[in-house]
């Protein structure tokens, strides 16, 4: 399957059991993965968007997922994760532009997110996108690690 046999959809409750997976084949200890709670409320709340990338065959094989947040005039960006076997294909690419899209469609100002410092792939993959390091907060995850904050202005010419 390609990227185009695949579509974003809201993610539902049947949907949990394959993005617990992902999240724990993406987010290994030291990182503490959300739990299906976590995910749970996300379905649930009005101002968050949980997309799933799922093939369009059968609507059953899901390549990654997005949760984000669109309140008052700023999307955040809580979580983004493509399974391991699906990486590589600009699936968290096209997530993460569905989102930003939506947030233009809102008329958001901003976009912004955290990031592991450890994380070169996604911080690239932000960086390309047009997000900058705004700041670093420290000891940010469980682990103590570090984090990016980063940040992508709508209002200004950028790269999406």
């Amino acid at each position: 399957m390609s990227e185009e046999n695949f579509s974003v959809r809201p993610a539902t409750e049947d949907d949990l059991a394959a993005i617990l997976d992902i999240e724990r084949r993406c987010y290994p200890a030291p990182c503490v993965p959300w739990t299906a709670d976590a995910f749970r409320g996300e379905i649930q709340k009005q101002f968050s968007h949980f997309l799933v990338l799922t093939d369009d065959e059968t609507d059953s094989v899901i390549a990654g997922y997005i949760v984000y947040w669109l309140l008052f005039d700023e999307c955040h960006i809580l979580n983004v994760a493509i399974h391991p076997d699906w990486r590589g294909q600009a699936f968290g690419t096209r997530l993460i532009r569905n989102a930003i899209n939506d947030a233009v469609k809102k008329e958001v100002k901003r976009v912004f997110l955290e990031v592991r410092k450890s994380n070169a792939g996604a911080v690239a993959l932000y960086q390309k996108l047009g997000f900058f390091v705004d700041h670093i907060k420290s000891a940010f995850y469980e682990n103590g690690e570090d984090c990016y904050f980063m940040i992508l202005y709508l209002d200004q010419p950028n790269k999406f």
